[in-house]
């Protein structure tokens, strides 16, 4: 579908680094190439050279700045828009770690306060084991002559 050098020009245009380069080097030579045109022009005293050329020289200026300006503002939106993702994000995993990490606060301590009770139970269940002993040991002792 694509020739090679398409796609290696697709691929270099996705790199963020690329662009952002690119777009400040594109705008940054406009910028000079308009400032240069307008000292060129203002160079001769007879502005007449060319027929209508300041107004075709004012139109190609506007075209470049709206070509040179748009990418860079819609990537600084985008970069702003990819912050703030990021930080809603760290956001929610942070209260997802703290809602972890409750949980698993809340269930340690269930579960300790579970085996606290089961062992209290084993030793009452013990002691009077020993006391049904002992009491039996007791009666066998009085019972026997």
């Amino acid at each position: 579908m694509y020739d090679e050098s398409t796609l290696k020009m697709l691929e270099l245009f996705s790199n963020p680094l690329f662009k952002k380069g690119f777009l400040d080097f594109f705008l940054k030579t406009h910028e000079e190439g308009i400032e240069a045109a307008r000292k060129f022009w203002s160079m001769y005293a007879d502005k007449n050279v060319f027929p209508s050329a300041v107004e075709m020289y004012e139109r190609m200026v506007d075209f470049y700045i709206i070509l040179g300006l748009i990418p860079k503002a819609k990537y600084e939106q985008t970069l702003k828009e990819n912050e703030r993702l990021e930080e809603e994000n760290k956001f929610l995993r942070d209260t997802f770690r703290e809602l972890q990490l409750s949980l698993f606060t809340e269930g340690g301590e269930k579960v300790q306060q579970i085996w606290q009770e089961i062992i209290d139970k084993q030793l009452e269940a013990n002691q009077e084991i020993g006391r049904n002993f002992f009491e039996l040991f007791r009666l066998l002792k009085v019972g026997t002559p």
